[in-house]
């Protein structure tokens, strides 16, 4: 008969969806930061100075999500690949 650890179940789908929903507002900030870049750049009626100081960190800003975003996938491949390399031995 095959027994199931419930615990340990539950560990992994809160963390399955706790990762999934991390990347996901990573991404999604990072995709409207870059928005929000686009629309910071000087125009007509907008400071030079202000615009391009407000872009720059909007820009900066929307790479360290995309860079964290990418850093929690890799990290999870890692370990997706790790364990499937002890299991089969």
């Amino acid at each position: 008969m095959i027994e199931i650890k419930w615990n340990d179940l539950i560990m992994v789908a809160g963390a399955a969806i706790g990762v999934s929903a991390l990347v996901v507002t990573l991404f999604a900030l990072g995709v409207r930061l870059l928005t929000n870049a686009q629309h910071a750049v000087a125009g007509k009626g907008k400071k030079k100075g202000e615009s391009v100081s407000k872009e720059i960190a909007f820009r900066f800003t929307a790479v360290i999500a995309f860079a964290l975003a990418s850093s929690v996938m890799a990290y999870g491949l890692y370990i997706l690949v790790t364990f499937s390399k002890l299991q089969a031995k």
